[in-house]
């Protein structure tokens, strides 16, 4: 029975690492064919159907679980870009998000891609967000930690949170200028040229031509409303003192109420509406900040001193 033990604990690596590799090659037949069988969007509206639990799948890999990640990640990307997903606006992009880091939590990539679709995209922060944070839980790659960061400043305008992330994305290795962002968004939490670079540094590392397509519309949207409001802001301080409002914005520059003139993102001049008001003939959004208010970095502990 010895001998037998023995015999066994000397067996060459190939006679261990054979069926193993079998066993990964029909988890990837099996799983390929299950894929195969199916269309990813199975319906008009976009849906995905019913899908494999990640985490089983991930067990039932035997520690091949990048290669059946691999596979469900494909068709993910076919999703995406399938005209009937896309004109149902992905509604199975979290879920096949979801399947593939449940599989392998450790997709550094799925994390960051697929949060550019759930919110570039498709427009829910809320599953960007999801997917991030479960991302973050378990990754120290930092540009997931700064797209979290990005997520709650921007769209949730939880501007402590969101220099959290940044912070963290820094010490893991981001990028040296993620420093002064930081600053900045400590600084002027609701201020729009923030805003607005922060977004530029986003689109430093965006791959995907529709998400850069609205990014770059956010920050047009960001400096006309920045630059609108500082005009009307001279406004009305020039009509309080003067008693009359200001013909021209180059009227408020000469008079020292604009510090300079300012240009709208194609490189036009503003003006002033019969109605007293700022005005640009580009179409834009109004980017509203819930809460402008600088916010307080975090204090460092000091430590009690021993009796």
């Amino acid at each position: 029975m010895a001998a037998m033990v023995t015999r066994a604990l000397h067996l060459p690596l190939e006679a261990t690492l054979v069926p193993l590799l079998l066993a990964a090659a029909v988890l990837a037949h099996d799983a390929n064919h299950w894929l195969e069988a199916r269309q990813v969007e199975s319906v008009a509206d976009g849906n995905v159907g019913a899908l494999p639990d990640g985490h089983m799948v991930r067990v039932a890999s035997l520690g091949f679980e990048r290669l059946a990640a691999d596979l469900f990640w494909i068709r993910t990307t076919y999703y995406v870009g399938d005209p009937v997903a896309s004109h149902a606006g992905w509604p199975g992009a979290e879920r096949l998000a979801n399947l593939v880091v449940d599989i392998d939590p450790h997709f550094d990539s799925v994390y960051v891609l697929m949060a550019s679709v759930l919110n570039g995209l498709q427009h829910d922060p809320d599953a960007a967000i999801r997917l991030l944070e479960k991302g973050a839980a378990v990754s120290g790659y930092w540009r997931i930690h700064f797209l979290l960061g990005f997520q709650y400043f921007m769209e949730k305008h939880d501007y402590a949170r969101g220099a959290q992330c940044l912070e963290r994305a820094a010490a893991l290795g981001g990028p040296s200028y993620l420093q002064f962002l930081i600053s900045r968004l400590y600084a002027s939490a609701g201020d729009p040229t923030t805003a607005m670079q922060f977004i530029a540094l986003r689109l430093k590392n965006e791959e995907n031509s529709q998400v850069r397509a609205a990014l770059e519309k956010r920050i047009s949207d960001l400096w006309i409303t920045r630059d609108l409001g500082l005009i009307d802001d001279a406004i009305a301080r020039y009509t309080a003192e003067r008693h009359r409002a200001p013909k021209s914005v180059r009227e408020l520059v000469e008079t020292k109420y604009l510090a300079a003139l300012p240009r709208d993102p194609r490189g036009g001049e503003y003006a002033i509406s019969a109605e007293g008001k700022a005005g640009t003939d580009l179409a834009y959004d109004v980017i509203q900040f819930q809460n402008p208010r600088p916010v307080a970095p975090p204090q460092p502990v000091t430590p009690e001193k021993q009796p």
